[in-house]
């Protein structure tokens, strides 16, 4: 952690201080979700890495073929 992003977070905590407690209470539980949302993805390492290879090359479908393929089975292309 950067010592601006640790001032930034020092900053915080001390305006949370001077908030009511049961808005602190909320803060604080608010703040927990989040973190536990961005800490855990649900993903594996390996999934992880799979996903980073497939978004550094990532594949499009030609969107002739795409209308191609739809016309052939009676669906409406997009």
């Amino acid at each position: 952690m950067s010592k601006h992003v640790a001032d930034k977070l020092t900053d915080l905590v001390e305006a949370v201080r001077k908030l009511p407690d049961e808005t602190q209470e909320a803060l604080i539980e608010e703040f927990a979700e989040r973190v536990s949302d961005f800490a855990d993805t649900g993903l594996t390492n390996e999934q992880r890495d799979e996903v980073r290879r497939r978004l550094a090359n990532p594949r499009y479908a030609d969107p002739e073929v795409v209308r191609s393929l739809c016309s052939r089975h009676g669906a409406k292309s997009p």
